[in-house]
């Protein structure tokens, strides 16, 4: 997503460095936290999430301008002496927005910062939309946004306590042909070699995640979406599943075939008990359904907590 964002070229296997995301200059300043802060390759990126509208040029400048006076202070480099001059460089980390929810209807932000000089600096950021359809994203390489596009039911999910049956019927239809849609992007990503089962397996939990909290709203539309079934996301994520003990058992080859099917075995353990949470089992009922004792499957559960 950074390279087409910022239209850079890092290689897949770059190390990436995640940075402080906590801003705190001075002591009695409020300390404020961005949403994303890493270095690539020496370069520094800061995204923020959005999830509706909102003018974003604000922050997005006062977060940058901030994390380039915390590292001048931090560096000891506040002021230099440059031919009789002191000077001071600020050097502002790359900056994206991704709206979630509520499309913003330009493809950047743009401040214009008039000095007392007569001069005018423009800076420009890039806005990334979640809302754009599953295909787009995944044209763009946005494959981290494909789960949030469900959100843009967010603010009608807020609402549908107050809604009619049949509006909520349709809330219903809309989030299960996300399902059918997503599950046939990312099928085609994988089958195609572009993500590997790994990857597609966490924006499928991402999916179940989102989709699951919408439905916090209400019943009638979670029993619904359940009726309608789950079969397209449950048959990509068994054969993810597989793969991975392949892949556990190949790599088992090389370390130990007992330790490689080992491991399989216990991510195939771990991904159904996933599963059968995201779909409110109880503790009892998951230890029953997995064979396992409750005390096994409170570890397993904890464990998956854990990892988030």
């Amino acid at each position: 997503m950074i390279n087409s964002v910022f239209s850079k070229h890092h290689s897949e296997d770059a190390d990436i460095i995640f940075l402080d995301k906590e801003q705190n200059i001075d002591s009695g300043e409020n300390t404020t936290y961005m949403d994303m802060f890493l270095e690539i390759e020496s370069c520094r990126y800061h995204i923020e999430y959005q999830l509706l509208e909102g003018n974003m040029a604000i922050r997005m400048v006062e977060y940058g301008m901030k994390e380039t006076i915390r590292g001048l202070r931090q560096n000891g480099d506040i002021t230099r002496v440059s031919d009789g001059r002191y000077e001071i460089e600020i050097i502002m980390p790359l900056q994206a927005v991704v709206f979630l929810a509520g499309a913003n209807k330009e493809d950047k932000i743009t401040v214009n910062l008039h000095l007392p000089n007569g001069k005018m600096v423009t800076y420009e950021l890039p806005c990334i939309s979640a809302s754009e359809t599953v295909s787009e994203l995944s044209r763009k390489k946005m494959y981290l946004l494909i789960p949030f596009q469900q959100v843009q039911l967010y603010s009608r999910m807020l609402k549908a306590k107050h809604y009619t049956k049949r509006t909520k019927l349709k809330l219903a239809e809309a989030l299960y042909h996300f399902k059918l849609d997503a599950k046939k992007e990312l099928d085609n990503l994988h089958e195609n070699g572009i993500l590997n089962a790994n990857e597609v397996e966490l924006l499928v939990t991402s999916l179940h995640n989102i989709e699951d909290n919408l439905l916090n709203n209400d019943d009638l539309i979670r029993e619904k979406v359940t009726e309608m079934g789950d079969e397209d996301y449950v048959a990509l994520s068994d054969r993810l599943i597989q793969q991975g003990i392949e892949q556990g058992i190949e790599q088992g080859i090389k370390q130990g075939i007992k330790q490689g099917m080992e491991k399989g075995a216990k991510q195939n353990l771990l991904l159904q008990i996933a599963k059968k949470l995201q779909k409110g089992k109880s503790l009892a009922q998951i230890a029953d359904e997995c064979e396992i004792s409750q005390g096994e499957a409170q570890k397993y559960i904890s464990e998956i907590q854990d990892s988030k």
